[in-house]
């Protein structure tokens, strides 16, 4: 049916608004689901709901990586930024904004899905476009069995099993239909940046440290990649192993690292910390300095120079060297200048430099202004956590306050955050934060 709320707006007006739509509204993916079974859409798994559900993943996937790369258009990235998505959908636009952007190759990528069900088995073909005119067919089935949908419709199973069975097995069916479309989310994002599900694994994988995930994903990324990208995966292979505390195996992948890029920051920086972790604290000490040194010819990895001047503090206040240790991340802040790319690298010195004069020096009036510092450049709650630290310090009826007043409303917030359903929020943009 024609809108026809659109004739109430300028025709110029109108075009200035599609036209600055189409390119500055710009989607990494353009997902579109064609169908979806019957018994899906019973339990809530309408086609939207499949699409928006899938984003959302990918979202997450993307954020919870977060790497330290920077954008191209070979990653999922500045997609969280959503501009003028709302305005093109309350006038009816948005189909013909990403038609255009399409003609136009402003869209890296294009998928199209379909849900398919064969008896006990759910299929989810993907096809995928690039901009680069490249194409690719994801097909994923679910694990287990699922419901037929004329057994929740018409209650078959009910009447064969009993009614407390038949919850269940729609739970489980539910349980595997949202597992297809994680495993979705997750072929999507490896057939287009496979090094950000690499991370994304390494993440999840790190407080158990056992990466059965993460090294078969490292793998691929390395036989996949070209040959000047592969120092992204070995860095993090390096870094199982010097989780697990195998740090002549770790050392040995950050040589190779260096071989590949000598300029590389990255490598000695994590080579620097192995040693530290091995108490050779002054030959750390000189990596880092390497670290920094590369890091200028690296200058959109200032997250690598900042870690370096926290790291070699900590080296130092490990040889019982305070006094150095200070002035090294007083350099280490005087080193950044403020802008949005470099917000992250700030919010980590300031916080090392707040913590150092809170712990060492008990100068609490500085330590929360840095502190501070790092909560207004960034939204780590572990910045936040040292902030409350030292008010804490400063302000002893602040901590009695926080313990009677603030920790029922964080739990209630959480709560309330955990009643919303936020698989199903669409979401067309991604953007992954710094962190090496």
């Amino acid at each position: 049916m024609l809108d026809t709320g659109l004739f109430t707006i300028p025709l110029l007006s109108l075009l200035a608004v599609f036209g600055f739509a189409v390119i500055t509204d710009v989607n990494m993916i353009a997902f579109d689901v064609k169908s979806v079974p019957q018994m899906a859409r019973d339990m809530g798994f309408d086609a939207e709901n499949v699409r928006d559900t899938i984003m959302y993943k990918i979202y997450a996937i993307a954020n919870t990586a977060e790497t330290s790369r920077g954008v191209t258009y070979s990653t999922i990235s500045d997609m969280r930024l959503q501009s003028l998505r709302n305005l093109s959908e309350t006038l009816g636009i948005e189909s013909s904004v990403l038609a255009a952007q399409g003609f136009l190759g402003l869209i890296p990528y294009r998928l199209k899905g379909k849900i398919m069900q064969e008896g006990d088995t759910l299929h989810l073909v993907i096809t995928g476009f690039s901009s680069n005119n490249d194409s690719f067919i994801l097909d994923l089935k679910n694990d287990t069995p699922i419901l037929h949908s004329a057994q929740i419709i018409k209650g078959q199973a009910g009447l064969m099993r009993g009614a407390n069975d038949t919850r269940i097995l729609i739970a489980n069916t539910n349980i595997e239909i949202r597992a297809l479309l994680q495993r979705a989310a997750e072929a999507i994002v490896d057939r287009i940046d496979p090094y950000l599900l690499a991370r994304y694994y390494f993440v999840l994988e790190s407080p158990t440290a056992t990466f059965t995930k993460t090294i078969p994903q490292l793998m691929r990324c390395i036989e996949v990649l070209p040959k000047h990208q592969q120092v992204w995966p070995l860095l993090l292979w390096g870094r199982t192993y010097q989780i697990n505390g195998e740090y002549t195996k770790a050392i040995k992948i950050y040589k190779q690292i260096s071989q590949l890029d000598p300029k590389f920051p990255f490598s000695p920086l994590r080579w620097g910390e192995t040693l530290a972790k091995e108490k050779k604290y002054t030959e750390a000490i000189v990596m880092y300095q390497k670290a920094i040194d590369n890091s200028r010819f690296y200058p959109n990895y200032p997250i690598a120079r900042s870690t370096a001047y926290s790291l070699w503090a900590d080296a130092l206040i490990s040889l019982g060297k305070i006094t150095q240790a200070e002035k090294i991340l007083i350099e280490g802040v005087n080193t950044f200048y403020f802008g949005n790319e470099r917000s992250n690298a700030n919010a980590l010195i300031h916080n090392a430099l707040g913590r150092f004069l809170m712990e060492y020096k008990k100068n609490y009036v500085d330590a929360e202004y840095h502190l501070r510092q790092a909560v207004y450049m960034s939204d780590d709650p572990k910045y936040y956590s040292s902030l409350q630290e030292v008010i804490e310090k400063m302000i002893p009826e602040y901590k009695k306050r926080n313990e009677t007043v603030l920790e029922p409303l964080t739990t209630e917030i959480m709560t309330n955050a955990e009643d919303n359903n936020s698989e199903n929020l669409p979401i067309t943009s991604i953007l992954p934060r710094e962190n090496p």
